[in-house]
């Protein structure tokens, strides 16, 4: 390897160290921030040209290119792959807002194609795969999605009214403003287009039959990861709900960790020496018999906003209610013992096939005094058919739909939380035994 290309394989790992410690630190910024979107953006661009510095060495505009459509198709349509419902969910908000509400039962299925086509789409840009045709799913893509952002985007500053509250583009790993989400569709289209101009150019890696198997394998692999997603619960969690997560509410006194903190600074003068130096004095100053402080020279304050605790979630009053309107917010997420939410956001359509073992589990937790709820957005009338039919005897306290669909990605799922933390969430189709629970419970003394 000569010397050249030596500097240019290492500034490359450098570039990529820089993009992974970048993501590392992902969760410093707030979502729905201009500041989140471009970091993003950027990270993604810098990963780019590092991957292209190491593995080209022509073409490298060509490269970078298709790096970075790649690596933003596979990010985009992973975390909608493992979150199958939560894709539904935003065609339902989509279908809604439009009065197209007949589409609602095909939402499910639309979803899972869309991130299978846009995963499998980042994948095969990135390995070669059938480039041109992927080159121009990529195109396709953008040049449906930006016209319907930028409709959204307007349509919200003309009328006021919010059709839908973000695109849904990269799920719930990142949420962003309908502007937000218009703005990133044209500065990623400009190396979409480009790479579909120069799609010719681009050699594929395999042969023809080698390519067919690969697209079959990867398709086949995309969607049993949906699918596994339905039958149980998503395998990565970017919801805010996610096992470890502390929920606090200011209505319940709970305080809240600043996002800021302000450091003080003065400048000194070494009495021996006559050399000035500025010195932190936020909680301790600097040796006095040494250092004199300027009194002719101002403090100077710096505000470092923190890193915002990522597993800390906010909960409004009433998040949580009775039927009689009565919060039991505080209640939840302030006991101290293990409270148990059985989740059926419409208890309709909610699977029964575990309601004995639901049953069970609630006979076990009465005996040892922990708290068991049933949550739904659903009819009081609702709720007494369905207790009558499953001899249910836990008590339904009222959330609204959204926040529900949120809180657990079943219906029925079983979520346990211990003084507000999430300790373990489960599909209602994988209710665990009894001994597991007492195990659970031995484990979060």
């Amino acid at each position: 390897m000569k010397q050249k290309n030596y500097i240019q394989f290492g500034i490359g790992l450098m570039l990529i160290f820089a993009s992974l410690t970048a993501v590392a630190f992902f969760g410093v910024f707030e979502d729905a921030t201009w500041t989140k979107l471009w970091v993003l953006l950027g990270t993604i661009a810098a990963a780019s040209v590092g991957l292209a510095l190491i593995f080209e060495q022509k073409s490298y505009a060509i490269s970078i290119s298709r790096f970075f459509t790649g690596i933003l198709f596979v990010f985009s349509g992973f975390v909608k792959a493992v979150d199958p419902l939560g894709s539904n969910y935003k065609f339902i908000d989509y279908f809604t807002a439009w009065n197209m509400d007949f589409l609602a039962p095909a939402a499910l299925t639309l979803g899972i194609i869309m991130s299978t086509a846009e995963l499998l789409v980042g994948l095969c840009l990135l390995f070669k795969i059938y480039p041109k045709l992927s080159s121009l799913g990529a195109l396709i893509f953008m040049l449906g999605f930006t016209p319907v952002t930028l409709y959204l985007a307007f349509q919200q500053n003309i009328t006021g009214k919010e059709l839908v509250h973000d695109c849904g583009c990269f799920g719930d790993a990142l949420v962003l403003t309908n502007w937000q989400t218009f703005v990133k569709n044209i500065f990623i289209l400009v190396p979409v287009a480009f790479l579909f101009f120069c799609r010719k150019k681009i050699q594929p890696s395999l042969t023809p039959v080698f390519s067919l198997i690969a697209t079959i394998v990867l398709t086949l692999s995309i969607v049993g990861l949906s699918a596994y997603a339905l039958i149980h619960l998503p395998p990565i969690d970017f919801r805010p709900y996610k096992i470890g997560t502390q929920l606090v509410s200011e209505s319940c006194g709970q305080s809240v960790a600043p996002t800021t903190k302000t450091y003080m600074y003065a400048e000194f003068v070494n009495n021996q020496t006559g050399e000035r130096k500025e010195f932190e004095i936020t909680e301790n100053y600097p040796d006095w018999e040494i250092w004199d402080i300027d009194t002719l020279k101002p403090y100077r304050n710096e505000i470092i906003r923190l890193k915002t605790e990522e597993k800390v979630f906010k909960l409004d009053p009433f998040f949580i209610s009775s039927q009689s309107r009565e919060d039991y917010t505080c209640n939840i997420i302030t006991d101290t013992s293990f409270v148990f939410l059985l989740v059926q956001y419409d208890i309709k359509t909610s699977c029964t096939k575990n309601a004995q073992a639901i049953n069970a589990l609630y006979d076990w937790a009465q005996q040892h005094d922990f708290a068991f709820y049933g949550l739904t957005a659903s009819l009081a009338e609702d709720v007494a058919a369905f207790r009558e039919k499953t001899q249910a005897q836990y008590e339904f306290l009222i959330a609204d739909p959204i926040a529900l669909k949120t809180i657990v990605r079943a219906n029925p799922g079983l979520v346990v939380l211990k003084n507000g933390v999430v300790i373990a969430n489960w599909n209602g189709n994988d209710i665990p035994p009894i001994a597991k629970f007492e195990k659970l419970m031995l484990n979060n003394k």
